[in-house]
């Protein structure tokens, strides 16, 4: 009985892991979703895109 809890308790939390895993991966976005709203807001301001951001600073 207690082997058959063990085994239980090792899948659940398996499968918990994996849950959490996959929540995180549908919610975090790509570098290209990313790329493509910075791309569009540097449209929207006029910024050039290729430049660097402005809290680097400059000499």
């Amino acid at each position: 009985m207690i082997k058959t809890l063990l085994v239980g308790a090792v899948v659940a939390a398996v499968l918990g892991v994996a849950g959490v895993a996959a929540a995180i991966g549908a919610l975090t976005p790509t570098a290209q979703e990313v790329a493509t709203e910075m791309a569009d807001q540097a449209q929207g301001t006029g910024a050039d895109p290729l430049a660097p951001p402005a809290f680097y600073g400059s000499r």
